[in-house]
């Protein structure tokens, strides 16, 4: 599809049917991008009211978690009065979800699960408000890059291996938008001529997708000597792991030395950060508050503390403090490319696993932890790959909402996707063990850590 017919027409039209104002959301960011740090914090400021105003409103586990923090939207007078509201944790979100959210919603709820950074599955939803405000965010970074709506986009990105009416609908918007999603799922040495040929005949000017599953086809791509440094890719963006600088070094190499760009943020959590060309994370400021507690306290500059997140526009069922698990520093100075957002420095998020197939495929641990996180009453997980037909699954769960065919669905949907010989073994917890270094990993393959060898 034409790229301007996309950007003019056919974008705006979805968005517009949809219910969702994308288009006023992304000319607002790109004008405030610029705005002093004193007009952003007014705005930033005014905005928390309006949520937590209509919070009290509209959404009862709010009006009593303030009446019993003893806060008052109207009476709040700055950040310290803010900080009054208890941290929101993923147990209190699954046990109060149905108090959580905005019943009359314009354009109605969304629902959406994700595993977290720490192996907890958490179902949420949202509005179209935060859709709009999120896809607004990623498109003005895009930009930053210059790539714009319209452009081609390639995504190596989970899908479902299962093909659904759904699913052929979604193929045929993205060819309409110029989006191209090839399952990072699962991906072998015998897939990758057959992705090479789908680069090459898409020719995206951008990638993007989670960093492990690029630097996997790369190196794959390479140990078969195939190259994509000519078919035009500018720019590869990567999101929800971490980014080491060897993916982005071997990444950008692979696509002839083109940046490799990253990102912060999560399905709950939203569109929260992004990378400049000076290399700062940048914050969506007129879209957060965001805070870097240690031990509950504001940390100081330089001094690592949890990220907790409050969206902004997230009024369907609002994310207020909500604890985000992972750590990070606030950003110091002014960035050099002129932007007056804030930024946040050194983050530590998650990292994801692959597991490998008894047939040798390798699959994005996704693959298997989206079998797990959509059961009801599963509190915490994790999943360990002994051998390549050998899973452990380990289980806390509340057992009153625990289905009777639970450990069923989960051996099944393994089998669908590792193949009938794979092995699961259940086992319930009353805690799940971290590793020795104290971080948690919900999936961890004895197979997949040898690495690859092409």
């Amino acid at each position: 599809m034409h790229e301007k017919l996309v950007k003019h027409v056919i974008f705006p039209l979805h968005e517009k049917m949809l219910g969702r104002n994308t288009y006023p959301y992304l000319k607002e960011l790109e004008t405030l991008q610029w705005a002093s740090p004193d007009e952003l914090e007014e705005l930033r400021f005014r905005k928390l009211k309006e949520l937590l105003r209509h919070a009290k409103q509209h959404i009862p586990f709010y009006r009593e978690r303030f009446s019993q923090a003893g806060f008052d939207p109207e009476q709040m007078r700055d950040y310290d009065d803010f900080r009054k509201i208890p941290l929101l944790g993923k147990a209190e979100i699954r046990q109060n979800l149905a108090q959580m959210q905005w019943k009359d919603s314009p354009g109605g709820l969304t629902r959406y699960n994700t595993g977290g950074s720490s192996g907890e599955p958490l179902v949420f939803y949202y509005d179209r408000r935060r859709q709009a405000y999120d896809l607004a965010a990623r498109a003005m970074t895009h930009r930053w890059w210059g790539a714009d709506i319209g452009d081609k986009e390639l995504y190596l990105w989970g899908s479902p291996l299962e093909i659904t009416k759904q699913d052929k609908m979604k193929d045929m918007r993205d060819a309409l938008v110029n989006d191209l999603l090839i399952s990072a799922f699962e991906i072998s040495p015998q897939q990758i001529p057959g992705i090479v040929e789908q680069f090459r005949k898409f020719r995206p000017k951008s990638v993007f997708g989670y960093p492990s599953t690029i630097a996997l086809f790369c190196r794959m791509a390479t140990a078969q000597n195939f190259r994509l440094d000519d078919i035009g890719v500018e720019v590869i963006f990567s999101a929800a792991e971490v980014l080491y600088d060897h993916q982005r070094e071997s990444i950008g190499a692979f696509f002839g030395n083109k940046p490799v760009v990253d990102s912060y943020g999560s399905r709950e959590g939203g569109f929260i950060s992004h990378e400049c060309r000076e290399g700062n994370y940048h914050i969506m400021d007129p879209n957060y508050v965001i805070e870097f507690l240690k031990e509950g306290k504001p940390a100081a500059l330089g001094e690592d503390g949890e990220i907790v997140i409050t969206h902004l526009d997230t009024w369907g069922m609002p994310f207020i403090r909500y604890r985000t698990g992972d750590v990070a520093q606030a950003g110091e100075g002014k960035c050099k490319c002129g932007r007056r957002l804030g930024t946040m420095q050194n983050i530590r998020g998650r990292t994801t696993d692959f597991i490998v197939t008894p047939d040798g495929r390798w699959q994005h641990a996704l693959s298997i932890i989206y079998v797990v996180r959509d059961i009801e009453g599963v509190d915490e997980f994790k999943i360990i790959q002994n051998d390549k037909d050998d899973i452990t699954v380990l289980l806390k769960i509340h057992e009153n909402l625990y289905p009777e065919n639970g450990d069923g669905r989960i051996v099944a949907g393994f089998k669908k996707r590792m193949g009938d010989e794979v092995r699961v073994q259940i086992e319930m917890q009353d805690e799940i063990p971290r590793d020795a270094s104290g971080k948690y990993r919900y999936v961890v393959s004895k197979v997949a850590e040898g690495g690859f060898r092409g």
